[in-house]
C-alpha cells in the first residue's frame, strides 16, 4: 500500500518534469519583454523592448500589435501555470528524498 503510493508520486513527479520541459520549450518560441507605444506625428507605433546581452533593445513591430499582444497573453499563463507545476515538483521532490531518509534510518536500526 505505502510502495504504491510513493508509486504514483514518482510517477507525477516524472510527468510534472516532462510537462515542465515542453511548457519551457513552447515558451521559447514566445516574445519576452514589453510593448512599448510610441505617438509620432498623431500616429501610434509600438516597439518591443527586451533585454540582450545586459543592453535593453527595442525594435519596431508596427502599427498593428494585436497577434503580439495574444502572444503575450499565452506566454505570461505559461509562466504562471510553469511556476506552479515548478513548486509542486520541488514538493514531491521533498517528500521523496524524506521517504528515503526514512529508509535509509530503518535499515540502520
Amino acid at each position: 500500500m505505502i510502495w504504491e503510493k510513493v508509486k504514483r508520486i514518482e510517477e507525477r513527479k516524472y510527468e510534472l518534469e516532462n510537462e515542465i520541459e515542453a511548457l519551457t520549450e513552447q515558451l521559447k518560441s514566445l516574445p519576452t519583454g514589453h510593448l512599448e507605444g510610441k505617438v509620432i506625428k498623431g500616429k501610434k507605433y509600438y516597439y518591443l523592448r527586451y533585454w540582450e546581452d545586459g543592453k535593453l533593445k527595442s525594435k519596431y513591430v508596427g502599427k498593428e500589435v494585436d497577434d503580439l499582444l495574444e502572444k503575450f497573453k499565452i506566454a505570461s499563463e505559461i509562466k504562471i501555470k510553469l511556476d506552479k507545476l515548478k513548486r509542486e515538483n520541488e514538493k514531491l521532490g521533498r517528500v521523496l528524498e524524506k521517504i528515503v531518509k526514512i529508509i535509509e534510518e530503518e535499515k540502520m536500526n
